[in-house]
């Protein structure tokens, strides 16, 4: 029998909307709480008891239900949390009219509380309009106790509470869209930051902490999807030898060519980057060893017809490229030191070619070959 769960594990996004919704789910159940002890104290009739629990669960049972079937992501704001926040102020606001007058001050903190949802995620713009929709609701309230119940309301009390809601509610308002832009910079930041954290200094690619990072999303999109990836280790040839001829800074001149030339050809889907020293490391999605034997001699090609003007016009710098192709139930490690031993097999074969690595999972993890320069 099958099971419906009710945060759906595949969408990681939309369990996350989920999960957030139970936790306002259970502030709107409190609401239910605090309302029962208002009607046993003799504060709310019988019938706004009714209204309320009747309204809040309607609204959990209708949000999740668009929410779990996916419907929400037609619209432009997925997680729904202006029209949710509009819902509840309508009831909450709504149940005010069937509370005594004395004991009506107690629905303010809660319309305050519903704000409390949009400060993270709503801009000021937004605030302010909710806080606007909050002002015009009570208005609405005060009106329809000057039609329904005019011996029984203190209308200057009334107006006080409103007075003192349209305040607090625009300060809301204008504190929630600031704060969410505080975090929305906050996030650019950290991005920016992460950004060069898995940058390459010297040649501008990405590092060995990228390169692993895309490693394992690719191993998860693989394990998850059934997709298949390809792994190219590229190491240049006699590279030691052009340090010792023509310097460190023309051979960090060459790596920097290098790095261009080596991307002309690749996709947009394919992650290219240093691994360490003169060794690089190309990521291949949606690719099975022909095609990726075929990207790999293109790019050899490439690098081989480069020249570096800046540092001697005659020299041809070549490229080794050793390729694996992933397979179901292996570590990031083991296809990475498949690859690897392609590359070495590469340079022992003499070198500016492309060798591939087909065995299996166990013989990948038997050791390592010899580094050949």
């Amino acid at each position: 029998m099958a099971v419906v769960s009710i945060v759906p594990d595949e969408k990681p996004r939309q369990a996350l909307r989920l999960r957030r919704f139970v936790l306002a789910s259970l502030a709107a159940l409190s609401v239910i709480v605090f309302m029962t002890l208002l009607y046993t104290g003799g504060y709310l009739r019988p019938e706004g008891l009714v209204w309320s629990i009747s309204g809040i669960l309607a609204c959990i049972v209708v949000f999740f239900a668009i929410l779990r079937s996916g419907l929400n992501l037609r619209l432009k704001d997925p997680s729904m949390t202006g029209i949710q926040m509009v819902s509840a102020m309508t009831v909450v606001t709504s149940t005010a009219f069937f509370i005594n007058s004395e004991a009506r001050d107690t629905v303010a903190p809660i319309l305050l509380m519903i704000f409390y949802f949009g400060i993270y995620r709503m801009d000021t713009r937004a605030m302010t309009r909710l806080a606007l929709v909050n002002i015009a609701l009570y208005g609405v309230l005060i009106a329809a106790l000057y039609v329904y119940q005019p011996h029984t309301t203190d209308f200057k009390l009334e107006f006080l509470r409103w007075g003192v809601l349209a305040l607090v509610s625009l300060w809301f308002g204008t504190i929630g869209g600031h704060v969410t832009q505080l975090r929305r910079e906050l996030a650019l930041r950290r991005a920016s930051i992460e950004a060069l954290l898995e940058r390459d200094d010297l040649t501008g690619v990405g590092n060995r902490r990228f390169l692993t990072h895309m490693l394992e999303q690719e191993k998860s999109r693989a394990n998850r999807s059934g997709t298949v990836f390809c792994v190219a280790m590229l190491d240049l040839d006699y590279f030691k030898k052009v340090n010792d001829t023509y310097g460190h800074a023309a051979g960090d001149e060459i790596l920097k060519v290098f790095a261009q030339v080596a991307q002309q050809d690749l996709r947009k889907i394919d992650y290219f980057g240093r691994y360490g020293g003169e060794e690089f490391m190309l990521i291949m999605s949606d690719t099975r060893l022909e095609g990726a034997q075929a990207t790999a001699e293109r790019l050899r090609a490439n690098v081989e017809s480069a020249r570096y003007k800046d540092v001697d016009p005659q020299l041809v710098q070549t490229v080794s490229i050793g390729i694996a192709e992933f397979q179901a139930g292996e570590t990031i490690e083991h296809v990475q030191l498949r690859a690897d031993k392609a590359m070495y097999k590469a340079k022992a074969r003499g070198r500016n070619r492309v060798e591939i690595e087909s065995s299996d999972v166990r013989s990948a993890a038997a050791g390592d070959s010899p580094r050949v320069a």
